[in-house]
């Protein structure tokens, strides 16, 4: 199916950054030492994020292998999971920069500032001109130092931007004064950490208190890991914040407000994205030994914004594809969730389909937004369909590859 939107990779001159800022490091060290020392540290990280949890301000943030082996190797994909989600809001849930003016961004636990400048380079590449301000915050000032020289020594892919940076502990955001005002306020991959140990209503305490940093017309964009507990919690805080607070509506990753079905019930899904992303080259050459997934992009996505969303009616054909395709003996079939709150599997007799239209429904991804226009056969929780054209793309970005 055609992109509704598409994203351009992750630029080249900020692979060639950290790889110079890395060799500079260690210049006594041979490449294939540096590699070894990265991938010795992106194992550590891997499993401080995924298995121990261990989120101490000193375990990293303060260290420079920490810091450059982010940089070279996960910085991509964040990059990439940010881009994904301020497409959704600018190319489907309404989000608009000010007629005049400057865009005000607020990026909450920023680190070096992968999402930051993401944020910076796919504003501009979508044609935004307007001057953008954006304010990083961050408990690790090492990092925040980070940020300010590569937006300063690649200034030429986000013209017309400033950066301000400052150092908060993000556990403690009521005691911190921001004056707000803000037409997106950014946090990715940081509030999980915040939040290991908290109860519901403190979370959805700070939504709320983040809710009244923005503008009338603002909209938040909160990524997480791809991981079904953390994924649970977001859609958990979010739903009680908009029910405690009648200026806050969530926009995604569903519709009407509605908030996600599935963190609630014993759905063998949870709510996140599965997104295609080609890794630099030298993200390649550091996973050689190593064998992650490097190919694709997980995570766990909640959207609100002090803006009604678009009312659809609860028959709308609307839905959000949240499982994989799956391809077989007789059929194409994938899972989706309505306007109504209920999971469909949407399925296609393979006999009746030309192999192209095969090949374009098996492109779907995890998180494109699609409407039902045919007249499918119903039955429980399943809809039977007879062609591609009986479906509508509203939401499909799509990653384009490098020349």
């Amino acid at each position: 199916m055609k992109p509704t939107i598409t994203l351009p990779p992750y630029p080249g001159e900020l692979e060639d950054w950290w790889w110079k800022q890395t060799i500079q490091q260690w210049p006594e060290l041979g490449e294939e030492r540096i590699l070894n020392l990265l991938r010795q540290e992106i194992v550590r990280q891997s499993d401080r994020f995924n298995k121990t949890r261990d989120f101490d301000p000193s375990s990293y943030g303060a260290r420079d292998l920490s810091i450059l082996a982010y940089g070279n190797f996960y910085s991509p994909r964040t990059f990439a999971a940010c881009g994904y989600a301020l497409a959704e809001a600018f190319d489907y849930r309404g989000w608009r920069a000010p007629g005049k003016g400057p865009i005000r961004i607020l990026d909450l636990g920023c680190g070096t500032g992968a999402s930051s400048l993401a944020m910076l380079y796919y504003l501009r590449a979508w044609g935004i001109r307007n001057p953008i301000e954006l304010d990083a915050w961050d408990y690790s000032g090492k990092s925040l130092t980070f940020l300010r020289r590569i937006h300063r020594e690649a200034n030429h892919l986000w013209p017309d931007t400033r950066v301000l940076t400052e150092r908060k502990n993000l556990r403690h955001l009521d005691d911190h004064t921001a004056k707000g005002g803000y037409d997106l306020i950014l946090s990715s991959y940081a509030l999980n950490e915040c939040w290991e140990g908290s109860e519901e209503k403190e979370r959805a305490d700070t939504i709320i208190h983040l809710g009244n940093l923005l503008k009338d017309s603002g909209y938040m964009l909160l990524i997480e890991p791809a991981e079904g507990e953390v994924c649970r919690s977001l859609h958990g805080a979010s739903a009680r914040a908009v029910k405690e607070n009648d200026r806050l509506f969530i926009q995604a990753p569903y519709f009407n407000s509605m908030p996600c079905p599935l963190w609630q019930t014993e759905s063998k899904y949870f709510s996140h994205e599965v997104r295609p992303c080609t890794p630099p080259q030298k993200v390649d050459q550091i996973n050689q030994r190593l064998n992650l997934e490097i190919r694709e992009v997980k995570f766990g996505m909640s959207i609100l914004s002090r803006v009604r969303p678009r009312a659809l009616p609860e028959k709308s054909g609307m839905f959000r594809i949240i499982s994989p395709v799956r391809k077989r003996k007789g059929t194409l079939s994938l899972w989706g969730l309505g306007v109504d709150g209920i999971e469909r599997e949407y399925e296609w007799q393979r006999r009746n389909l030309p192999k192209e239209d095969q090949k374009l429904l098996l492109s779907l991804q995890r998180g494109d937004l699609i409407d039902c226009t045919g007249n499918p056969e119903q039955l429980v929780n399943r809809a039977r369909l007879k062609k591609l054209e009986d479906l509508s793309p509203k939401f499909v970005p799509r990653w384009k590859e490098s020349i």
